[in-house]
C-alpha cells in the first residue's frame, strides 16, 4: 500500500490511518473530491502548515515564558518563606540569648542553614585610630575569606566596600552582582572563587550608634533583588542590633551590681577596719603610756641600778619600737578606712606616701622593685583618707600593669618634688605594659578599664581624678606602650600656718597646776593618762560619764576635763553637752580623746565644736600641751 500524503492539519509530517473508513475501504491517494474540486497536490497546503507551525511555536514560547515566570515567582516565594523562617528562628534565638557571642554565632548559623545563603558573618566597628572592622562571628562557606578581608569603616578604599559603607552611613549596602560591582573590586577574586554572586551588608545600629554590620552572601544573582526579601533581612538586622544592645545593657547592669556589691563589701570591711583600729587604740594607748612612764621612772632610778639600767632601757626601747609599729599599722588602717571624707587638714605627703606604700606593699613586691625619690614638698591641705585612696589606687594600678614573675626586671618609682609654681608633685611611674594612645583619652571615664574581666572596676581613676580636682589639683598621665606609664598628682601648697606658741624651755614653768578630771570607760587607759599627768596636775579618774557628770553637778572644780568620745550609757558628746549646759566655760575645758570617731554623729559633733581632740594612742606631751591650751584659754582656771 502506498504511504498517504501529509494531512494539511498537522505540522511536521503527521500521517492518517491506512483504512479510516468503517468498512475498511481505502481512500484513493489521488483524484478530486466528490462533485469536483481543486486538483490534488501539496502546494496549496504549505502556507497553512507554516502558519500553524508559527502558532504552535508562539504558544510554546508563551507557555515557556509563563512557566519561567511561575518558577521565578515560586523561587521568590521560597526565598520569602525562607527569609520569614530565618527571621522567626533568629527572633527565637534572641529571646533565649544570654551570651552575646553565642547569639551572634547562632544568628549566622540560622541565616545559612534556614535561609539558604552561602555565608553570613557579623563584624563590630572598632573606635581605634584606624576604625577597624573586626569580625566576631561567621558561618557558611568561608575558607578563610572573612579573616583576610582587612576592612575599615573610614571613607577610604578599604572602607568603601559594602560592609564599611553600611557601618559608616547607617544604611544597607548591596552588591547585586559581585562580578561587576566596582565597590567589590578589592575582594572580587576571592569572593568568586568561593561561589559568591551577590551580597548585602546591613548596619547594626543601637540608639543611633553604629555597632557594626551583618554581611550575607548568596550564590545566586537573583537573590537579594526582591524588596520583600530585603525588608525581612533589614528587620532581622534591626532585631539583632536590639538584641546586642539589650545583652550589653544587661551585662553592664550585672557589672554595676557586682561593683556595688563589691563597694558594699569594701565599705563593710572599711567599717570593720575602723572598728578594729578603735579597739586596738585603747590597749595601745595604755601600753605606750605605761612604757613612757617606765622610761621616766627608769631615768630617775638609773643611778641606783648601775649596769642593769642599760639593759632595762634596751628592753623598754624594743617594746616601744613594737608599740610604735602597731601605732603605724593602725594609723594606716584608719587613713584608708575612715569616713571623714569632707575634712581637710594640712598633710605631710612623705608620711602619706609611706603609708600608701606600706598598704600596697604585698601587691608591689611580687611584681617590681620600689624606688623612692622623695624630694622636699610643701604640706598640702586635703582630706588625708581621700588622697591616700588616690595614691593607693595609683600604686596598685602600677603593680597590675607589670606581669608577675620578674620583679628584679621592673620597678615602680615614687617621686615627690616641688614644681616651679611651688606646688607639690607626687609621681608614680612603672615599667609595665603602658597604655595605647587611642585609649589615653578614655582612662578617666567611669567604668572604662583596660584590665581583664574581674580585675578592674573601671572606677578607680575616675574617682581619683575627682578627688584631686576637688582639692584644686591636677591628675596627669604620660604613657608609652610597652615602656610603662607615669601618673602625676599636682596639688597646691597649704596656706601658711599661724605662728605657734613657743614651747616652754626645759626648766621653765610648764603652766599652771590644775585639777584634771579624766573620764574613760577603759580603766587601763584612764590610769595611763593619770600617770602621764600626775607630776604636773592633780588627776581625778572616773570610768563612768554619769559619775563624772555627778561630780561636776556637785560643784567640784576642774581646770580641764579629758573625756573619751565613745563610752557606754553616756558618751563623751552627751557629757560635753550637759557640761556646756551647766557652764559654757566648763564646756570649753573639755578635751576629747578617741580611738577613731568613725560614726557620722561623732564626726559631725567634733566638727561643730572648737574643743581640742586627740586620737589614741597619743603621747603624754601631746596631752599636756592640750591641757595647757585649755588652761591658758580659760579666764580663770580653777585649781
Amino acid at each position: 500500500m502506498s504511504r498517504p500524503s501529509p494531512s494539511p492539519g498537522f505540522a511536521g509530517g503527521a500521517s492518517v490511518p491506512d483504512d479510516p473508513s468503517p468498512g475498511g475501504a481505502a481512500v484513493p491517494s489521488s483524484g478530486g473530491r466528490e462533485g469536483g474540486g481543486a486538483p490534488t497536490g501539496g502546494a496549496p497546503a504549505e502556507p497553512e502548515a507554516a502558519a500553524r507551525t508559527a502558532e504552535l511555536r508562539a504558544a510554546n514560547a508563551s507557555l515557556a515564558a509563563e512557566i519561567a515566570q511561575r518558577r521565578r515567582a515560586e523561587a521568590v516565594a521560597r526565598r520569602h518563606e525562607r527569609a520569614i523562617r530565618t527571621l522567626g528562628a533568629c527572633n527565637e534565638a534572641l529571646v533565649r540569648a544570654s551570651d552575646e557571642r553565642k547569639l551572634l554565632e547562632d544568628v549566622c548559623r540560622i541565616i545559612v542553614e534556614v535561609g539558604g545563603y552561602k555565608l553570613a558573618w557579623v563584624a563590630f566597628a572598632e573606635r581605634d585610630e584606624r576604625k577597624t572592622v573586626r569580625p566576631v562571628a561567621a558561618c557558611g562557606h568561608d575558607e578563610g575569606y572573612v579573616s583576610h578581608l582587612d576592612l575599615v569603616w573610614t571613607d577610604t578604599e578599604r572602607g568603601r566596600g559594602p560592609v564599611g559603607t553600611a557601618i559608616r552611613t547607617g544604611r544597607p549596602a548591596l552588591a547585586h552582582r559581585i562580578s561587576d560591582d566596582p565597590s567589590f573590586a578589592m575582594w572580587r577574586a576571592q569572593a568568586e572563587r568561593r561561589g559568591f554572586a551577590a551580597m548585602i551588608a546591613l548596619p547594626l545600629v543601637a540608639d543611633g550608634v553604629p555597632l557594626g554590620a551583618l554581611a550575607i552572601y548568596s550564590g545566586d544573582t537573583e537573590a537579594l533583588a526582591d524588596d520583600r526579601e530585603l525588608t525581612l533581612l533589614r528587620e532581622l538586622a534591626d532585631d539583632l542590633a536590639f538584641g546586642i544592645h539589650v545583652l550589653r545593657a544587661r551585662a553592664e547592669r550585672a557589672r554595676i551590681d557586682a561593683r556595688l556589691a563589691e563597694a558594699d563589701r569594701l565599705a563593710a570591711v572599711g567599717t570593720l577596719a575602723a572598728g578594729v583600729a578603735h579597739e586596738i587604740n585603747n590597749p595601745l594607748a595604755y601600753l605606750l603610756g605605761g612604757l613612757e612612764y617606765l622610761e621616766r621612772e627608769l631615768a630617775a632610778l638609773a643611778p641606783t641600778l648601775g649596769a642593769r639600767a642599760d639593759e632595762l632601757r634596751t628592753v623598754l626601747g624594743e617594746m616601744r619600737s613594737g608599740g610604735e609599729r602597731i601605732r603605724h599599722i593602725v594609723r594606716d588602717l584608719k587613713t584608708f578606712s575612715r569616713a571623714d571624707h569632707e575634712t581637710a587638714a594640712d598633710i605631710d605627703l612623705h608620711r602619706l606616701v609611706e603609708s600608701s606604700l606600706h598598704i600596697a606593699g604585698h601587691e608591689l613586691k611580687r611584681r617590681a622593685r620600689v624606688v623612692r625619690e622623695l624630694g622636699p614638698v610643701p604640706a598640702v591641705r586635703v582630706n588625708e583618707a581621700r588622697l591616700g585612696q588616690v595614691l593607693l589606687n595609683l600604686l596598685v594600678n602600677a603593680a597590675q600593669a607589670i606581669p608577675e614573675g620578674a620583679p628584679e626586671a621592673h620597678q615602680v618609682r615614687v617621686t615627690t618634688r616641688t614644681d616651679g609654681a611651688g606646688r607639690a608633685v607626687v609621681e608614680v611611674a612603672d615599667t609595665g605594659q603602658g597604655i595605647r594612645r587611642e585609649l589615653l583619652g578614655r582612662i578617666f571615664e567611669p567604668f572604662f578599664t583596660t584590665k581583664p574581666q574581674g580585675v578592674g572596676t573601671g572606677l578607680g581613676l575616675w574617682i581619683s581624678r575627682n578627688i584631686v580636682l576637688g582639692a584644686r589639683g591636677e591628675l596627669e598621665v604620660d604613657s608609652t606602650p610597652g615602656a610603662g606609664s607615669t601618673f602625676r598628682v599636682v596639688l597646691p601648697p597649704a596656706p601658711a600656718p599661724e605662728p605657734a606658741r613657743a614651747a616652754p624651755a626645759p626648766g621653765e614653768p610648764r603652766g599652771p597646776r590644775a585639777r584634771v578630771l579624766v573620764v574613760d570607760d577603759d580603766v587601763l587607759v584612764a590610769n595611763a593618762i593619770r600617770r602621764g599627768l600626775a607630776k604636773e596636775h592633780e588627776v581625778v579618774v572616773e570610768t563612768s560619764a554619769r559619775a563624772a557628770l555627778a561630780r561636776i553637778e556637785a560643784g567640784e572644780p576642774f581646770g580641764a576635763i579629758v573625756c573619751d568620745l565613745m563610752m557606754p550609757e553616756m558618751n563623751g558628746m552627751e557629757l560635753h553637752a550637759e557640761v556646756a549646759r551647766l557652764s559654757p566655760e566648763s564646756g570649753r575645758r573639755v578635751i576629747f580623746v578617741t580611738g577613731g570617731a568613725f560614726t557620722n554623729d561623732a564626726r559631725q559633733y567634733l566638727e561643730a565644736v572648737p574643743n581640742p581632740r586627740l586620737e589614741k594612742p597619743f603621747d603624754a606631751e601631746a596631752l599636756r600641751g592640750a591641757i595647757r591650751q585649755v588652761l591658758c584659754g580659760s579666764s580663770s582656771a580653777p585649781s
